[in-house]
């Protein structure tokens, strides 16, 4: 690996990166050598015609073999941003998206335009935590529960919680099971991938736990409980529940929730992309 300068091995990082079919190659090689030297952005900018530390050389090399292989950068530096705020990822966990900020926005938006003072929420397939965390953090007067039928990702939120200073109760158990009670707003990114698809995954979403991601063959095997959860679970009047899916599974989805919730409002929200990323399930 060339290591006259930090910006030579950044160069070399990013070829064998791009070889592999890695998109944002040069992002990417910035973040790892951040990662194995830890630097800020600040400090690798400033550093660039240096030469790199020789006893931090085999560490980077270590991590850049890892993404060679094409497991995610998140896995590797082991954390992501979402709403602002990092997170710890692992193995364990699904890696948050961009585009889930959205189920936060949204309830956000409930409760300030019904104005519900102290709204108790249930982030169910929780994984990281990252949407029961973010809320509890923007709206410090809600009550908040979230469950992950995996012990493994529910210690990753409970350690993001911790860092973050966020409160909020977690359960180990399948979808609602663990909860009693009713609630305001219930919020969920279940796995909706249809199994079919499973195999054509991004090679790097291929890495993120299955258990988290299959839906089934029709995408519906978890969302189908969960409804029924919900339907239960959901307060009769003033709540809302939103929940992630996949564009494929959309049409299903709506019939699915029309038949479930005939008395609420359905629609399906688009993210930035202009893809069908949410079912909004609303009792006036």
């Amino acid at each position: 690996m060339p290591s006259e300068t930090v910006s030579t091995l950044i160069q070399s990082i990013t070829a064998r990166l791009s070889a592999v079919g890695i998109e944002d190659a040069g992002i990417d090689a910035r973040l790892l050598v951040r990662s194995a030297f830890g630097w800020s952005a600040a400090e690798q900018l400033g550093r660039l015609v240096d030469p790199p530390p020789d006893n931090l050389l085999a560490p980077l090399e270590s991590l850049v073999a890892r993404r060679v292989t094409r497991e995610p950068l998140q896995y590797i530096t082991g954390s992501t941003e979402f709403f602002r705020r990092q997170f710890s990822v692992s193995e364990a966990v699904l890696i948050p998206r961009p585009e889930t900020e959205q189920l936060v926005v949204q309830c956000m938006a409930f409760v300030r335009e019904r104005g519900i003072d102290n709204p108790r929420i249930a982030d169910i397939c929780t994984g990281s935590g990252a949407i029961a965390i973010s809320l509890a953090l923007e709206m410090p007067s809600a009550e908040l529960h979230a469950t992950d039928i995996s012990p493994q990702a529910l210690a990753v939120a409970q350690q993001n919680a911790d860092v973050l200073a966020a409160e909020l109760n977690m359960y180990q158990g399948n979808l609602l099971e663990p909860l009693t009670g009713e609630f305001d707003i219930i919020v969920s990114n279940p796995p909706y991938i249809l199994s079919g698809a499973m195999p054509s995954l991004q090679a790097e979403v291929a890495n993120e736990p299955s258990l988290a991601l299959d839906g089934g063959t029709d995408g519906l095997d978890v969302i189908r409980p969960l409804f029924e959860g919900i339907s239960t679970a959901l307060r009769s009047t003033n709540s809302a529940a939103y929940i992630e899916i996949d564009p494929p599974i959309e049409d299903a989805v709506m019939k699915l929730a029309l038949e479930t919730f005939p008395h609420a409002g359905i629609s399906l929200l688009t993210d930035l992309a202009g893809l069908t990323r949410c079912v909004s399930i609303e009792h006036a």
